[in-house]
């Protein structure tokens, strides 16, 4: 009562989770999806860079220095040998004016680099909702196999009791009461396999979710309609993955990307422009105390000198390190289109595949019902006249076999009709996550 009590209180705080709420935690909790946010901050933070590098830059160095000896009197630039000490101050700014646009090129590339982490952190989303997705099916598959395992087991266990009696009723033989024995056995194995299944499934749940295995929890069964009718329009379905899905887009701007950074690359053949300006003065004193010199805000106001000057950088060679860099962005540029092809190709065949198989899914659904209804009336017929003597217990057997073969296609075609379904809308455009249905 006490082992009861407790498993009653454990399966009553056990917290009931829909697919999509499976989802969003696996998401919330994925340590890839936590890396593909860490790349995103990455690339914004590029971004930032790019952006910056065309504000000046300002720098202000101080400096102080003492001459023991001979050394050169900075007031009439003669040689003594006095000891002196003097300090500069100075604030430089400086800023590129012309670069063969390295610098309008490297923030247009950072921003594309940034919009492509959007893309890459959907990518790794959608990645992990499908791989729960497909853990979440194979749970309910199991539990649901568990439970037409047991129903089996119970009814055969109820047909070797009856079998028991009409044996001592001198209705059955011997050998078919074994007959009975050893299907009771065997539905028996299965209904402990799919038991082991079962966690098996739950193990693989959780692992994709990364949820902690001290969290109880529990799924909630899907209720959706299959109908036959329900035909995927190929093409439409094609067209909206090509235009939205996460992948394609990643892949365009993976193209436009490398075509700004092959830009940058050949803007380094051109002359650099740049513009700089600062401000600067002294002190200087005579430390054996010989000479008086003007106080220090005297010398730091009369000492000070401003200057401003632009200046031309012209690249005549340079160990072939920017012909290299240009057939590099190139050759960068030439994959991204290759990729961008393959990725649009792999895109099409899935969504033609994840359509036809959810055409087929339905249509196999839809003719499972059937086997089923007609299997359970055939196994119903069999077992009464199995009580009655008129058959065999290997009959009975067969008619069994078939009835759990039946639930179970009806079953899978039913999950995979439901995993087919969300692919094809994801596919369309709605995504994989729905929080509020």
């Amino acid at each position: 009562m006490i082992i009861a009590g407790c498993l009653s209180f454990t399966t009553v705080q056990a917290q009931v989770m829909t697919l999509d709420e499976c989802m969003a935690y696996a998401v919330e909790h994925s340590v890839s999806v936590g890396k593909q946010k860490n790349a995103l901050d990455n690339a914004k933070m590029n971004y930032r860079q790019s952006v910056a590098a065309l504000f000046p830059s300002v720098s202000a160095n101080i400096s102080a220095s003492t001459n023991f000896g001979r050394s050169i009197n900075p007031e009439t630039n003669n040689y003594t040998t006095i000891s002196t000490f003097g300090n500069s101050y100075s604030l430089s700014a400086s800023m590129p004016l012309f670069a063969g646009l390295r610098y309008v090129n490297s923030i247009r590339a950072a921003k594309v680099a940034r919009e492509r982490g959007y893309s890459d952190l959907q990518i790794a989303r959608d990645k992990v909702a499908m791989d729960v997705m497909k853990a979440y099916t194979d749970v309910i598959y199991y539990k649901e196999a568990v439970t037409i395992a047991g129903e089996q087991l119970s009814e055969s266990r109820k047909r070797f009791h009856q079998a028991q009696k009409l044996y001592e009723l001198g209705r059955k033989s011997a050998a078919e009461v074994a007959e009975v024995a050893s299907q009771e056995a065997n539905y028996d194995y299965l209904f402990t396999e799919q038991q082991n299944n079962l966690a098996m499934a739950w193990i693989a749940l959780r692992e994709t979710m990364n949820m902690p295995y001290d969290t109880e929890f529990d799924v909630a069964g899907e209720s959706f309609t299959v109908t036959a009718a329900d035909e995927a329009p190929v093409q439409k379905v094609v067209e909206q993955a090509l235009l939205c899905n996460a992948q394609v887009l990643s892949s365009e701007l993976a193209v436009k990307e490398y075509k700004l950074h092959y830009a940058r690359a050949k803007g380094a053949w051109f002359p650099t422009i740049s513009l700089s300006a600062g401000i600067n003065t002294n002190y200087y004193t005579n430390l054996n105390g010989k000479q008086s010199y003007p106080s220090f805000a005297s010398q730091f106001k009369n000492n000070c000198g401003e200057y401003i000057g632009v200046s031309m950088s012209l690249p005549i060679f340079s160990n072939l390190s920017r012909k290299a860099s240009v057939r590099s962005s190139r050759n960068a540029l030439r994959n991204a289109e290759l990729e961008l092809l393959a990725v649009r190709s792999s895109v099409e065949n899935e969504v033609v595949q994840a359509c036809r198989r959810m055409n087929g899914y339905g249509k196999l659904y839809n003719q499972a019902v059937k086997k089923v209804e007609a299997s359970q009336l055939a196994y119903d017929g069999i077992a009464a006249k199995f009580d009655k003597g008129l058959v065999t217990a290997i009959e009975l057997q067969s008619a069994a076999t078939t009835l759990l073969q039946a639930k179970s296609d009806r079953l899978h075609s039913q999950l995979q009709y439901m995993i087919e379904k969300r692919m094809v809308d994801y596919y369309s455009g709605i995504p994989l996550i729905i929080t509020n249905k």
